[in-house]
């Protein structure tokens, strides 16, 4: 069962903010999914990384939108998106420098008070400005992903231009259900609509017969024995269309030496998880294009 479940009270009148909300109330439940899975803690932390860099693209965003639509209250709201960013990198901080544990209470509440009261106390204030509102609707045509935003911040700037997402099939391996459901999740905001999931590499390596993706992102977890022999494998495919993929390999394994001997094997390219948003595509771009 869902931490949160959307409503349509929560709707604010203009479908490229709901959306976001959307994604947010996802991201926390994927969260919710996962605390407690002390196994998968560098997961834990990609998918709080991957909340703080979309909840910083949403509320860039959003002050665009109140901006277009001369929200009297927006310096004011400015404020507090502010404050909730202070206050989650906080939580972030803490997580990731073990400095203190985050509890899981402490966590899920924040994140539940957060989202709630600032949507349904905060967010909604500004629906009388944005509903049906013509000045609105061509600032929200162009903070569409696939727009080419000229103007944007750079925080707005999250997902690359350099590659038509829309039009990129991808496919995840990892043991972990985590790692793949947070990694399915940021390839969806991007609208990426060719993903496929595999638990098992063998199970992978079996569909690529029937369908070669554009990218593979394998989540190589501290259990997993089957990366490296699935990498070999791929390469050793001399003059097949397997040889060729591009494999993002993205380790959580402790032990030194791990992403070097991922890249012996024959990934295009590693990165150590945790991860986020941005990582994510950097890495992607890089291994696309390598």
């Amino acid at each position: 069962m869902d931490f949160i479940e959307w409503s349509e009270s929560m709707s604010v009148g203009n479908p490229l903010i709901d959306q976001d909300h959307k994604i947010i109330v996802k991201l926390i439940n994927q969260i919710h999914h996962q605390i407690g899975a002390v196994e998968d803690r560098k997961a834990l932390g990609s998918a709080l990384n991957t909340l703080i860099d979309y909840t910083l693209y949403h509320f860039s965003r959003e002050e665009r939108v109140m901006m277009a639509c001369r929200y009297p209250s927006f310096e004011n709201h400015k404020r507090q998106h502010e404050k909730l960013t202070d206050q989650v990198a906080d939580i972030a901080h803490r997580f990731f420098e073990k400095k203190d544990d985050i509890v899981q209470d402490e966590l899920l509440d924040f994140l539940k008070n957060w989202l709630i009261d600032h949507i349904l106390k905060q967010d909604i204030g500004f629906r009388p400005y944005a509903e049906n509102n013509p000045e609105v609707f061509g600032i929200t045509a162009s903070l569409r992903t696939d727009s080419k935003q000229p103007d944007m911040l750079d925080t707005d700037d999250l997902i690359p231009k350099s590659i038509n997402w829309n039009e990129t099939t991808i496919l995840i391996v990892s043991k972990s259900r985590n790692f793949r459901n947070i990694i399915a999740s940021i390839l969806e905001i991007a609208d990426v609509r060719g993903i496929q999931q595999y638990s098992h590499a063998d199970d992978a390596m079996q569909s690529l017969k029937n369908h070669i993706p554009n990218l593979i992102v394998y989540g190589w977890k501290q259990d997993d024995q089957k990366a490296i022999p699935f990498i070999e494998k791929l390469r050793e495919i001399k003059g097949g269309s397997f040889a060729g993929i591009p494999v993002l390999l993205i380790s959580a394994r402790e032990e030194r030496g791990a992403m070097e001997s991922g890249l012996t094997a024959g990934a295009t390219h590693c990165i150590e998880e945790p991860i986020g948003i941005r990582t994510f595509f950097e890495a992607a771009v890089k291994t696309i294009n390598q």
